[in-house]
């Protein structure tokens, strides 16, 4: 899982990080990382879009 998130950057990474690690909402999230609650939403698509296509997100669905 390191080396999956190691892959993102720093942004899409922070925000997979507290959503599914951290359980936090992704309206708290946008507080912690002074953002709007789009531009979660868009940094947590393109994460998981980027560990699905790269073959880094377990089958399993550890994050859905």
């Amino acid at each position: 899982m390191r080396r999956a998130l190691r892959a993102l950057p720093s942004e899409q990474r922070a925000v997979v990080v507290l959503r599914y690690f951290d359980d936090c909402s992704e309206a708290e999230i946008a507080a912690t990382l002074r953002c709007s609650l789009g531009t979660v939403k868009s940094r947590a698509a393109r994460a998981l879009t980027h560990l699905r296509d790269h073959g880094l997100l377990a089958e399993e669905g550890l994050l859905r």
